[in-house]
């Protein structure tokens, strides 16, 4: 949808995170070899697993901070949902690092809220243009002219 309207910004950001949501099931997918890869001969996965899977993140975080900074001038609702998933990431990362739960938890908690902004925003795409009955507000960042 957005590379026909062409939205380049749109078109990246939808494309990277649909590449970080394949990339990321594929650790877990038996089939991949990633998982046997970091379990030892009783069963149980390696410290080192949640540490590269940190890695992993940080490096997903570094990019979504770049988007962030470029959705400074669309709206607000893009903006808080790229806001919230750097907080998101970076509490994920930082709580495999550190192995803790509850690092761990408050990360899960801003990806529900990151799952709610960006079913917001995608509706907001979706129901825009007049075709609908009814737009749902984002928000802009910018003075319309």
């Amino acid at each position: 949808m957005e590379f026909v309207a062409g939205n380049t910004f749109g078109t990246a950001v939808f494309m990277s995170y649909g590449a970080f949501n394949i990339s990321y099931s594929m650790i877990y997918l038996p089939g991949s070899g990633i998982i046997a890869a970091y379990t030892d001969s009783s069963g149980d996965l390696s410290p080192d697993f949640q540490q590269s899977i940190a890695l992993y993140l940080w490096a997903w975080f570094i990019l979504t901070v770049i988007y962030t900074v470029a959705a400074i001038r669309s709206s607000w609702v893009l903006f808080l949902d790229l806001v919230a998933l750097d907080i998101c990431l970076i509490l994920l990362a930082a709580g495999n690092m550190l192995q803790s739960n509850s690092v761990l938890n408050a990360g899960y908690a801003f990806g529900y809220l990151v799952a709610i902004m960006s079913y917001w925003a995608g509706c907001a795409g979706l129901y825009a243009g007049g075709t609908t009955p009814f737009e749902v507000p984002t928000f802009p960042l910018y003075k319309e002219a």
